[in-house]
């Protein structure tokens, strides 16, 4: 809207000089055609009073000339003739009216302008005086406030005109579609993705609006799949610990399975084993959906979710990985409901990334601490996850940097860098705040603070448990 609106005040700048220029122009040729114009009836006048002039000069000198004079103005109105005597022609082309003719404007005690035109002439070769004639201004005076009247309403007609324009053109056509894109822009920015067209024009404006739907469906997919390739990258490090982990529950399986076959057990023996057979069978079964539901690529939907159960579900993903680095995982607070709205397998996808961080961060072995809490704020409820380590901690001056895509203080073959940064993405976009105090050596606390899930809900929106299935 700003740029509009220079563009259109420069150029009502520009049609206002040229109208004043042009109304100068014209007052500035008008007055110069009426001084000429006075000129010549000046000339007209002494032309035709020379005659008698040189008759009265003759025969009675200059009270004649006077008197002379006096009736011939009779009949000019608005003008006053008076001769003056003794004042030299000076050189001179003609005998009837000089070259050297003097003009002068001024006021005379009512305030009214007076334009004295003074005309010397040459009686029979002497310098006998010269005629004064004395005008009104009055109506030249009323032409040009007139004219300046009218050059007036003419460039406050522009101006209003100009004002039309910029409001209409600059703020209407222009500066509101502007602002609607740019916020759209900041919108994508902050991970509001995919967007549809803010403008619904067949112009510049529209086609720009359709490039940027366009532009944020073409991230959206970007951004989903590289969270899903982060999702299958974390897959492989759950997938060793899942195997370790399963090492148990198959050798149970297999032994009580041989106590059976060999028919040695009596019938509650047998009843016995099978239900261990059952139990061991559906512990493996878990472990494997929770895996295959982390890494299953799925639309992102938002509904009324319950990110305790989902810290709890993550606890029990990680703990195989944990208990073979020696790390126990303690979850505090899980007891309870924290209803929030978005993306279950996203939320357990951040949470996984902080958890395996953790691990990894205690190559000695120690607790990583996950504590929930409800917590009050100016911007109502919020639902908080705090995730403490006591590893190695990150230093000071890279504590700016954790969040940037592929910036990482892992070891080489250990992380991509881009856990923390599609974190950082998924909890804006749900709306939430993401952040991350450490000493070294001392402990490592990622938080997560989110809007709680609005009370009124309905039945059929109550809080799922984990990722969707």
């Amino acid at each position: 809207m700003k740029l509009a609106a220079k563009l259109i005040l420069l150029f009502m700048l520009g049609v206002l000089g040229i109208v004043a220029l042009f109304s100068w122009q014209t007052i500035r040729r008008q007055l110069k055609w009426d001084e000429e114009l006075r000129a010549n009836h000046v000339d007209d006048v002494v032309g035709a009073l020379k005659p008698a002039i040189d008759d009265a000069y003759r025969n009675g000198g200059v009270v004649t000339i006077q008197q002379a004079i006096e009736v011939t103005a009779r009949h000019i109105p608005g003008q006053e003739l008076r001769w003056v005597e003794g004042v030299p022609a000076g050189d001179s082309e003609t005998k009837i009216t000089s070259r050297k003719v003097s003009r002068i404007s001024v006021s005379d005690k009512d305030g009214e302008t007076v334009a004295h035109t003074f005309v010397p002439l040459e009686i029979d070769g002497s310098q006998a005086g010269g005629v004064e004639v004395s005008q009104s201004m009055e109506q030249q005076e009323q032409f040009i406030r007139d004219s300046m009247i009218a050059s007036l309403l003419s460039l406050l007609g522009v101006a209003a005109l100009s004002g039309m324009m910029i409001y209409f053109g600059g703020v209407r056509l222009v500066g509101k579609p502007l602002e609607k894109l740019i916020d759209q822009v900041h919108q994508i920015g902050a991970g509001k993705l995919p967007q549809p067209p803010a403008l619904k024009r067949s112009d510049e404006l529209g086609s720009l609006a359709q490039a940027i739907s366009l532009m944020s469906r073409q991230l959206d997919q970007q951004q989903n799949t590289i969270r899903h390739t982060d999702r299958l990258g974390t897959v492989g490090t759950l997938a060793a610990g899942m195997a370790h982990e399963m090492g148990t529950p198959l050798n149970v399986v297999a032994g009580r399975a041989g106590l059976i076959a060999s028919g040695k057990l009596s019938p509650e023996e047998v009843r016995q084993s099978a239900q261990t057979i059952k139990s061991e069978a559906e512990r493996m079964t878990t472990l494997i959906r929770q895996l295959l539901d982390f890494a299953r690529q799925s639309p992102t939907t938002h509904t009324r979710i319950d990110i305790g159960q989902i810290a709890r579900t993550t606890c029990d993903l990680i703990e195989p990985i944990a208990d073979k680095s020696s790390v126990k995982i303690d979850l505090r607070g899980g007891d309870q409901a924290y209803p929030i709205r978005g993306d279950a397998t996203q939320i357990q996808q951040v949470l996984t990334n902080f958890l395996t961080n953790a691990v990894q961060a205690m190559p000695d072995g120690g607790t990583v601490t996950v504590a929930l809490e409800r917590r009050q704020s100016s911007r109502g409820d919020r639902m908080v996850v705090h995730v403490t380590d006591h590893g190695r901690g990150i230093p000071r001056e890279q504590l700016d940097h954790v969040f940037e895509p592929f910036y990482t203080t892992k070891d080489i073959g250990q992380g991509t860098g881009l856990g923390l940064s599609i974190a950082y993405g998924i909890v804006r976009e749900h709306g939430g705040d993401i952040e991350v105090q450490s000493e070294e050596n001392v402990q490592t606390t990622f938080t997560v603070s989110l809007p709680a899930a609005d009370e009124t809900t309905t039945a059929a929106e109550e809080p799922t448990a984990a990722a969707p299935s």
